[in-house]
This record gives structure tokens, C-alpha cells and sequence, in this order.
């Protein structure tokens, strides 16, 4: 199968979307698939990034998308898919919706557009709504992966689309993030965190959407003995300046150890897991109409073990099941402190759901995803398994020349 997939966010860059796109490209990669994956170049090199993947990709000049960018893109779509041959044609992200649906007509190929939450809301403006409306953007030949239950309701509403043409395909968690960690003894000390203490860990950008206050809140309501007792890690680089101020002065006011770590390389998070107790994020809605579609990091933080504390807003559901690997209750300063006591009190109930946490977390792997999104055969896979120790080899990157450099014009 021949896979062409296109992306607006893509390493190095950070973010969901970029994550999805290499994961979902490497797992079917490994499933023995041929995988080109054209992809943004923020203006530099990127080389070394690219030939560490196991498939080839193809940059284009620009970075973030803009809509000055959509001609461009249109353009870029209908070179690249007139190029060669494909089995599917993937648009990976809202910004090439367009640019695919306009050049389907050039390929015989199955046409599928994932859906990931927060950008169903945004196309609702009567200017994009008539574009995708004349455009034929979801047409018949098109398949909708939607990346949680709640996505996959939440386009239903928005557009009228045949259902059976919408398909919630859950993501999944690196093999990276069950992998070695320094020892737990060993993090906290590096952290001067004692042994006895209750660690608590957030990762997740410092925005409002993403709940921080309200887990502060939660905190300050503790009994005095226990919130003495816990050490809150907040991991993620800031994000509006008003909003992380007036957050750092709130927490300054709460008799916790709570510490604001910025943002952090994987292997570092990786082994933070490995040393706290549970993890907790508590978004909340948000009035822009930013949504959490599904909650990755909830899954990642289950593969290091741990069992979350989070609200049952948008997508968590599929992350974090409730009662199984984490407790799930609304986004209400009562019901996040009841939880929070839970899990910092009752070790039974943590190890419980913690064990729960990595079977959720192993079950759904990106091969997995792949597997569903391109409709492969998982019994074709390209790695072969170590039967010392476990631990799958993966097939070499390809060369460096086949790292090509599209023009959009």
C-alpha cells in the first residue's frame, strides 16, 4: 500500500497533530506500507530529523498555517498527488482539507481526513462553512477518522456526513514512553523530593483550557495535613502571559509544594513519571471553543504507570476510563479534591489503577491505530521481535536522498 499523508505540524515542531502524524506514519511504516509524508519546514534544515524516520518525507517551505498559506497549499496538494501513485491519500490536519478535496479528481485513491476536536468548532464560521459546502470538501469518496467518540459525535452534529463514512479511531502511545527510566529514589532525589512524599504530576501547556486553576483550588481545600504532604509538579511552557501570572501569584497564596518546571525533554517527563504517584489534569470547557479531543498525554503517563485524576470533558473518556485506570468526575473543585484525596490516601485504589493504567496504555498502541486508519493487516509487519529480550528492531531509515524538498509553487 502506498500512502501519501500530508500534515501542517511535523517535527520539530511540537504538538498533538505533529505526534499523530509521525507515529501514525511509522506504525504503518512497520505494518509494510510505503509512507511520504509532506510536511512544513519552519524555515531550516531539517536533515537529521528526517532521516531518523523509517519513511521518506518531503518538506515545503513555510511553518504554522495561515490562511494566506491555502493557495499555496492547494498548489502543493494537486503536484504532489498527480506525482505518483497512491492507495490513500491522507490529509492529516484541518489545512489540508481543502488542498485534498480539491485534487481528488487527479487519484483513484481512498481519500481520508482525520478530525482531531477543536477545528470542527473552528469551521463553523458562515464564510468556511459555505467553502467547504461548494467545495464538496466531505464528499462521498472521503472517510473521516476521528480521533475519539466525542470527535466523532461532534462532527456528526456539525456536517452532514453518512455516519458509516465517520469512524472514532482512538490514538495511541510510543513504545518510548515504556521504556527505561532512571530509578524512582534516584529522580526524586535529583529533585530533592523525600521519599514519603505524595507526587503529583501535570504536563500539559499553562493555558486555560487545560484546567490548572482548578486543580489549585482543589489542592488549597485539602485538610492542612495532607496538602503538607504533596508535591505538585506542573510541567509545560507558558502560554498566555496574563493567565500564567496571575496562576503563579494564586499558587503562592496555597500552603503546597507545588513547582513549575517549564517545559521538558521526554526522556526527563519519562522518568518524572516514574517517580510520582498519579497524574492529574482537569481541563475544563472553554469559551473559544477549544475542546480536548482525546488527551494523549494521558495515555503517556499511563504507560510510566500512573493513574490519573481528570475531568470528563471532550475526548478523556477514551483516555482515561473511568474506575479502570483513573478516576473521572466533572470539572467541579468538590469532585477534583474527593479524587485527588482518593489517590494520595488509598495506595489499594492507586496501585489498582495503575496496573489498569499501563493495560489501557499497552492495548492501544499506534500500530493499532494505523492498523484501523489504513484498513492494514497487522500480521504484515516489518519488524522482527527479539525473543531475548522483547524488544522489537525496526527496519533502518531510508537514505538521505530520498528526503526530498517540494515546492509549493
Amino acid at each position: 500500500m502506498n500512502i501519501l499523508l500530508l500534515t501542517s505540524e511535523f517535527a520539530p515542531a511540537t504538538g498533538g497533530i505533529g505526534t499523530y502524524a509521525r507515529e501514525v506514519a511509522s506504525a504503518a511504516t512497520d505494518l509494510g506500507a510505503n509512507v511520504t509524508v509532506i510536511a512544513p519546514d519552519y524555515l531550516q534544515d531539517n536533515a537529521s530529523v528526517d532521516r531518523s524516520l523509517p519513511f521518506e518525507v518531503r518538506r515545503f517551505r513555510g511553518g504554522l498555517h495561515s490562511m494566506r498559506d491555502l493557495p499555496s497549499k492547494i498548489r502543493l496538494a494537486r503536484s504532489c498527488i498527480a506525482a505518483d501513485r497512491y492507495d490513500v491519500i491522507h490529509a492529516a490536519d484541518w489545512p489540508f482539507f481543502i488542498p485534498v478535496a480539491l485534487s481528488r479528481h487527479l487519484a483513484q485513491a481512498r481519500i481520508l481526513m482525520t478530525v482531531h476536536g477543536t477545528e470542527i468548532n473552528e469551521t463553523q464560521t458562515p464564510l468556511k462553512r459555505l467553502a467547504i459546502r461548494t467545495l464538496g470538501v466531505f464528499g462521498s469518496r472521503t472517510d473521516i477518522a476521528a480521533n475519539s467518540r466525542y470527535t466523532r459525535e461532534l462532527f456528526r452534529e456539525r456536517f452532514a456526513v453518512d455516519p458509516q463514512r465517520i469512524h472514532a479511531i482512538r490514538l495511541g502511545v510510543s513504545d518510548f514512553w515504556f521504556g527505561q527510566r532512571n530509578g524512582r529514589d534516584a529522580t526524586r532525589a535529583a529533585y530533592g523530593i523525600a521519599s514519603d512524599r505524595i507526587v503529583i504530576v501535570t504536563v500539559a501547556r499553562i493555558t486555560r483550557r487545560k484546567g490548572h486553576p482548578v486543580t489549585l483550588a482543589a489542592l488549597s481545600t485539602l485538610p492542612r495535613e495532607l496538602r503538607r504532604q504533596i508535591t505538585w509538579l506542573v510541567i509545560g511552557p507558558d502560554g498566555e502571559n496574563d493567565y500564567v501570572q496571575q496562576l503563579k501569584h494564586l499558587v503562592a497564596t496555597v500552603d503546597c509544594d507545588i513547582r513549575f518546571l517549564g517545559a521538558m525533554p521526554n526522556q526527563q517527563i519519562r522518568d518524572i513519571y516514574g517517580a510520582a504517584d498519579f497524574f492529574c489534569l482537569t481541563g475544563v470547557p472553554d469559551a473559544s471553543g477549544r475542546v480536548e479531543g482525546f488527551g494523549l498525554v494521558y495515555l503517556e503517563a499511563a504507560a510510566g504507570g500512573l493513574p490519573s485524576v481528570a475531568t470528563a470533558i471532550g475526548g478523556v473518556p477514551d483516555a482515561v476510563l473511568a474506575d479502570e485506570t483513573g478516576l473521572l468526575v466533572p470539572p467541579a473543585i468538590e469532585d477534583i479534591a474527593c479524587a485527588i484525596t482518593k489517590l494520595a490516601e488509598d495506595t489499594d485504589t492507586r496501585f489498582i489503577l495503575a496496573a489498569g493504567a499501563s493495560a489501557h496504555a499497552r492495548a492501544l498502541s499506534w500500530e493499532r491505530c494505523a492498523a484501523e486508519t489504513y484498513r492494514l493487516s497487522r500480521s504484515g509487519r516489518r519488524t522482527v521481535e527479539n525473543i531475548a529480550d522483547g524488544l522489537p528492531t525496526k527496519v533502518q531509515p531510508r537514505e538521505a536522498e530520498s528526503v526530498q524538498h517540494v515546492n509549493p509553487a
